[in-house]
């Protein structure tokens, strides 16, 4: 006599497999909320400094939309795209001719010709004069931006 049929046992190891299947796919699909973090801060980084690349205020200041405040609350907005961010920035330490006391740059300001200043003035004791890493964390998750001195150009580094 032929059989033509599973037996119970079978089937039910098919169902646990394609469970233990759908649970690990699942897990690795979740998004990764640092590198979605970075990607936005990145593209507002290169927004401020495009809107401030040929706008001269002619006082020294930053042009209104040339700058950048690097902290959760203002990256956060109600702006379109919407974005709530995550995980946590950590910026370095940093020292402008300006100011000599090692600091966390806040606020990015960008010139008419795309260099990147801490604070919102654009003289050229402000210059920001090393590559600015922001560091995005959350959990064993890390993502960084480096933003370069001398061309205010933005990337996220391979690892």
């Amino acid at each position: 006599m032929k059989k033509y049929g599973f037996t119970l046992i079978e089937l039910i190891f098919v169902i646990i497999l394609m469970g233990v299947l759908t649970g690990v796919g699942f897990y690795m699909s979740q998004p990764d909320a640092t590198k979605q973090d970075a990607q936005y801060t990145l593209l507002k980084l290169k927004e401020a400094r495009y809107r401030a690349i040929g706008y001269e205020t002619g006082d020294g200041s930053c042009s209104e939309a040339g700058w950048i405040v690097l902290n959760e609350g203002n990256l956060s907005s109600n702006e379109s795209p919407t974005h709530t961010i995550k995980s946590e920035i950590k910026l370095p330490t940093i020292t402008t001719l300006a100011n000599t006391t090692p600091h966390k740059p806040e606020t990015v300001c960008f010139d008419s010709l795309g260099r990147p200043h801490d604070g919102n003035s654009t003289s050229l004791v402000s210059l920001i004069r090393n590559p600015l890493d922001i560091n995005f964390t959350k959990g064993d998750k890390n993502t960084t931006i480096r933003l370069f001195p001398q061309t205010g150009y933005a990337i996220i580094p391979c690892k």
